[in-house]
């Protein structure tokens, strides 16, 4: 894990004017987008082709404004923009993804400057579509009551990571089918020949989450297990969990929280007293029934005050069980590192380089339109819901035992097999021939 890679230093003012928000970076900007314009001005299709730079001309010149001057922050006693591990590999996902496209599409015959102008509302109303779903998903961590701009504030850390993968897709999906709708190309068959980008930027962008820490797996006792930082996502949610302490929680059906499982060599394991199934009633005097917020969350945010607490009482935990009455448990302190846990972000980066080179090598004998990218969807939302199985970062949703991801999973699995039997049952000629040139 490599969060920041280097800050870059940007002052405050320069010549009595902000470098962001409204000064030079978006006077810089308009000049480029001058040029830009001037450039589509040469093409036969002017109008339609500034419309389709138009959302990008306003996000930039959006985040120049709003989003940059939100990002500048203080390390060292010095002020700039931290260049994040995960916005590097973000950048080479975008990069090493329309790469290919476009040299698979000019190998088919078709304009390059097709990918690229598809790139560029893509991977806006991707990461759009990416954010939002991951903000919904973890509203509680970004809200902050009383004040927006510290809310938005938080919404608009993307280079720190906090993305969904089928957020992006949702949103790149949209995108898509309007860009096909109004440039007249064959959606299917463009589907089919972009399938491939999507797995490389997969590849990248994961190994981005793992430099970033989300994204993390379960506690994990093989030889591929990894270890975290203090600040790291996996790290705050053993702090928070009771894993320190050697105990993992349940709430069953009646509300009741339970003691689901003990670590071995841990504090809870050489305690006589505790037993799996046992009923938590209370936690350093806390009841984690009749509060206003369900019985997990009181459990979660009294553990964490466990650790927050004076250096007398700092790990000091009193569970009182039912029928056992109170229980102490003690550690030291806190670890250097988390628990071992999976390398879930690089189990999806070696999947999704697996599925590109798959797809890559079928595309020669597809028989549809439709059929590659039915195969990609269908694949990855497989893999992706074994993936959740040893995920711990998410929660079961909806009653139904499964995560958001893997509800969405199913969504997207049983899209590609209707899409698959449709591209069939359509039986048109391909677009594009079979093989490249």
């Amino acid at each position: 894990m490599q969060r920041t890679l280097l800050l870059i230093p940007v002052p405050e003012q320069l010549f009595g004017l902000p470098v962001v928000g409204w000064g030079w970076l978006l006077i810089v900007w308009g000049i480029i987008v001058a040029i830009w314009i001037g450039l589509l001005s040469r093409k036969p299709k002017f109008q339609q082709e500034l419309l389709g730079h138009l959302p990008l001309f306003v996000v930039v010149s959006a985040a120049i404004v709003y989003v940059l001057p939100m990002l500048r922050v203080e390390e060292a006693g010095q002020w700039g923009f931290p260049v994040r591990g995960y916005g590097v590999l973000l950048v080479a996902a975008i990069v090493s993804a329309v790469g290919l496209a476009a040299y698979r599409a000019q190998r088919m015959g078709l304009n390059p400057e097709v990918i690229y102008s598809l790139a560029m509302v893509i991977i806006v109303c991707g990461v759009i579509g990416a954010r939002v779903f991951f903000v919904i998903q973890y509203w509680d961590n970004f809200y902050r009551p009383g004040n927006w701009r510290a809310t938005l504030g938080e919404i608009f850390k993307v280079t720190e990571g906090g993305i969904v993968v089928y957020g992006s897709l949702i949103g790149a999906a949209v995108s898509f089918a309007v860009f096909c709708y109004r440039k007249q190309i064959p959606a299917l068959a463009l589907a089919d020949l972009i399938a491939p980008s999507l797995m490389i930027g997969m590849f990248f962008g994961r190994l981005g989450c793992f430099m970033n820490g989300c994204c993390y797996g379960g506690l994990c006792t093989l030889p591929t297990a990894v270890q975290f930082p203090p600040d790291s996502p996996p790290f705050q949610r053993h702090m928070e969990n009771g894993s320190f302490y050697g105990l993992l929680f349940a709430q069953d059906d009646e509300g009741e929280v339970r003691i689901a499982n003990i670590l071995p060599d841990s504090a809870a394991s050489k305690n006589d007293k505790i037993e799996i199934g046992d009923t938590v009633l209370s936690i350093n005097g806390y009841a984690l029934k009749g509060q206003p917020v369900p019985a997990m969350e009181v459990l979660r945010s009294r553990l964490m005050a466990t650790w927050m607490t004076k250096e007398a009482s700092r790990g000091l935990l009193e569970m009182k069980l039912k029928d056992k009455g109170s229980v102490p448990l003690h550690v030291d302190g806190l670890p250097a590192r988390s628990l071992p846990v999976h390398p879930t972000q690089i189990y999806s980066s070696i999947n999704g380089l697996i599925l590109c080179l798959l797809v890559l090598a079928y595309y020669p004998f597809r028989k549809v339109d439709g059929e590659v990218i039915a195969l990609t969807l269908g694949l990855y939302s497989v893999a992706r819901f074994l993936l959740e199985v040893i995920r711990t970062d998410e929660y079961a949703i909806g009653g139904t035992g499964l995560t958001i991801s893997q509800n969405v999973s199913v969504v997207i699995f049983l899209l590609s097999v209707t899409l698959f039997v449709y591209a069939r049952l359509r039986n048109e000629p391909l677009a594009w021939p079979r093989v490249s040139a």
